[in-house]
């Protein structure tokens, strides 16, 4: 009987740690390269064919927004990996970036009351919990001036 228990739970955790690698480290929030799309997933230490002139903005699962430029031959990303907790808040993110994300939901009512203002969604978690309380429209607008206001300075 435990032998039956124990192959199944095995395979859960594999399927657990191989869906948060999967997940990667960080997020691209905008690119000058259209091969690099807004919501895609990079993994930490990774090699990014970014050629020279061109700009990639990421976000790390800890709330971090760096920009890179490119380099002949490309860029190695700063190697920097998430904890569980950042990596299931970037999941969210990454869904709330993502290109096809961006459609208007409607409503800003929803089942628990009214949505929150933009303004006043001031942390990532504050954003990230709004958006999963079916806001989505709100979390956006949030997190387009969160990033906004954390974004390096310069090109």
């Amino acid at each position: 009987m435990i032998r039956r228990f124990v192959s199944p739970l095995a395979a859960v955790a594999v399927l657990a740690v191989a869906s948060a690698a999967a997940a990667g480290d960080y997020i691209v929030v905008a690119s000058t390269d259209p091969s690099l799309v807004r919501g895609q997933s990079l993994d930490a230490g990774g090699r990014v064919e970014l050629a020279p002139g061109r700009t990639l903005t990421l976000m790390h699962a800890s709330g971090d927004v760096l920009r890179l430029k490119g380099a002949p031959g490309g860029i190695v990303l700063p190697a920097r990996k998430a904890n569980q907790a950042e990596a299931d808040r970037l999941a969210i993110l990454k869904v709330m970036v993502a290109p096809a994300a961006r459609q208007t939901v409607g409503s800003t009512r929803t089942r628990s009351g009214i949505c929150p203002s933009p303004e006043s969604l001031a942390t990532l978690d504050a954003i990230v919990q709004v958006h999963a309380a079916g806001c989505a429209s709100s979390a956006g607008e949030a997190l387009e001036s969160w990033l906004a206001a954390h974004a390096p300075a310069g090109s």
